[in-house]
């Protein structure tokens, strides 16, 4: 995503393709684009990005991710209109055009999110990052409120001073709305988001924190936030295909 389409509503769906196939998938994948744009000229929404997850091998549960962005929760309760998609590939139809999506690839699962802090870089993006490092957040039912006061009103101003810096284009965090409940592993996800790999290495924590807080203990707002959160899985994706509004 660029820095100008961090919306509210964010949809993760995480896909399982076989290593040999990748390319098909990506093929498949490219055939949706038609009706991801006429979903963004029919303001549906915002934007949809195709992820490759690195280092995910045989036994992890996904490989690939792709991300709906919506400015509107209204418009998730219809967001891939029957129509748009029998238009759009008359030649198959609704049901051949989804069979041959399906046949590419297993959905393993699908997330809705709700943006609840961001830090955005003021310097204008012409394309999206191309590196996302994704870290997936277990906090328990009763500090949701209190992590999110943590991140806004100390790690966010970090993140700013690295986005200043040109090492980061931008940080989100969400909150995991559906599903949600003590059958799922994490309920918020942050993104870093990085336009070179190199810069990956660069995002010093600790000395953007410094920046942003000279007179704050580092120590005591850290042993804060590991009592209100621990990291469940972290990964690194990057951006094969995307359209944005």
């Amino acid at each position: 995503m660029t820095n100008k389409n961090l919306q509210a509503f964010a949809v993760m769906d995480y896909m399982k393709v076989v290593n040999r196939f990748q390319d098909n998938y990506v093929k498949a994948e490219k055939a949706w684009k038609p009706v991801h744009q006429a979903r963004i000229d029919q303001n549906i929404i915002t934007g949809w990005y195709l992820y490759k997850v690195h280092f995910a091998y045989d036994d992890n549960p996904y490989n690939f991710a792709t991300i709906n962005t919506y400015d509107d929760f209204v418009k998730l309760e219809d967001p891939y209109p029957r129509q748009i998609i029998e238009n759009v590939h008359p030649d198959l139809g609704y049901d051949c055009f989804e069979d041959e999506t399906e046949a590419s690839r297993t959905k393993m699962r699908s997330e809705m999110s709700v943006l609840a802090s961001s830090a955005i870089g003021t310097a204008r993006m012409d394309k999206p990052s191309k590196y996302l490092k994704v870290a997936f957040i277990q906090v328990d039912e009763k500090d949701k409120d209190a992590y999110i006061k943590m991140e806004s009103e100390v790690w966010k101003d970090a993140h700013q001073n690295l986005n200043d810096a040109g090492v980061q284009d931008w940080w989100a965090l969400y909150q995991l709305e559906f599903p949600h409940g003590s059958s799922v592993n994490y309920q918020f996800i942050t993104i870093s988001a990085v336009s070179e790999y190199k810069n990956l290495e660069d995002l010093d924590y600790l000395g953007a924190y410094k920046k942003a807080h000279p007179n704050r203990d580092f120590d005591s707002d850290m042993e804060k936030t590991l009592q209100l959160r621990s990291a469940y899985r972290a990964e690194l994706w990057e951006l094969v295909d995307h359209l944005e509004k």
